[in-house]
């Protein structure tokens, strides 16, 4: 639609009519008029004002309502309207859909894990910087492969052992001094006197096959002893085993250590053995304080108070299979390092 006004009767036909009703005589030409031709000029007169009577006055009112219906619609509002131009909305979703516009969680695909392969009887390597040590250890086996695969915080083992006398082997990771093997930054071999604030965290996972027992191997030893098999004492923290495997020895006690109970075995394997074995089994333990057990064993008369700790271990005692068990974390720090 146009936005062009319509003419209106001010320079149209009204005007037109207007100049032609009021047309001058010329003064060098004086006229007289007859009585007839009085009459018709004020009929005619009359007559004129008559048409333009109804003619401009309806035509000004149609012109209002031409007007109005000329506007484009886009003017046509109230002047308080307080619209805004229509958009296009997106579509409404259900009342039950979340409203949030965060955007979704994405997970992450876990950092492959490398590993260091070793297969070799009493075969080993470093992880984490050589802070620790993953050994195979495989003492006591009847000819039966078995490998460690270690990675930064542990290791898993692939074997399938099959053992009724005893374990097969000791696959481990070692904190200390093994065999003339001493890992870096190791505080020992120190004097159990002086041991500190000594402290261990494991992690483990097992299988629900074979025969096997999950057990801290800690070192004592009547000198400050880095080379060779240590001659003093060996002692162990049983954390679970499977049915048919018991340590060493006999049963001569109980005690509770840090509010945990535990049963105590002492044996002989060449060296005094003594076992604490774990009543409530678990698979991980926290922050366990080593020395609780050091001063145990010292007042059952197995260590004495002038020796030293050579190695903290922890590892797995496979009977029966192998495959499946896992250090998945592991760590020692003396007085919180």
């Amino acid at each position: 639609m146009s936005g062009r006004w319509p003419t209106t009767n001010d320079g149209g036909a009204g005007e037109r009519v207007r100049r032609g009703a009021g047309r001058h005589r010329r003064h060098d030409e004086p006229r007289r008029l007859r009585p007839e031709a009085l009459r018709a000029l004020v009929g005619g007169l009359g007559l004129v004002a008559l048409v333009v009577l109804t003619t401009v006055v309806p035509q000004s009112a149609a012109s209002s309502a031409t007007d109005a219906a000329l506007v484009p619609a886009a003017v046509r509002t109230s002047a308080t309207s307080t619209a805004t131009p229509t958009t296009t909305a997106e579509p409404t979703t259900s009342s039950s859909a979340p409203t949030s516009t965060k955007a979704p969680t994405t997970t992450k695909a876990p950092a492959a894990v490398t590993e260091k392969k070793v297969c070799d009887k009493y075969g080993s390597t470093p992880v984490q910087g050589g802070r620790y040590e993953v050994q195979n250890d495989l003492w006591g086996g009847g000819g039966e492969s078995q490998c460690v695969f270690a990675f930064d915080t542990g290791f898993r083992v692939e074997a399938n052992h099959n053992k009724d006398s005893g374990p097969a082997a000791y696959p481990s990771i070692v904190f200390g001094c093994n065999y003339g093997n001493c890992t870096k930054g190791t505080p020992f071999p120190r004097p159990i006197a002086d041991l500190g604030d000594l402290r261990t965290s494991w992690s483990t996972t097992t299988p629900d096959k074979g025969d096997y027992n999950v057990a801290y191997d800690i070192w004592l030893d009547p000198t400050a002893r880095k080379e060779g098999a240590p001659t003093g004492l060996e002692l162990m923290v049983w954390l679970k085993h499977t049915d048919r495997v018991n340590p060493i020895g006999k049963q001569t006690g109980d005690v509770v250590l840090d509010g945990v109970p535990y049963e105590v075995w002492q044996g002989d394997n060449g060296v005094p053995v003594i076992s604490y074995v774990r009543k409530q089994q678990t698979n991980a333990v926290a922050n366990m304080s080593i020395p609780s057990f050091v001063a145990d064993a010292q007042k059952r008369g197995v260590a004495k108070p002038n020796w030293f700790m050579t190695s903290v271990q922890a590892g797995f005692e496979p009977w029966i299979g192998g495959t499946g068990l896992v250090t998945t974390n592991f760590s020692v720090t003396r007085n919180g390092q």
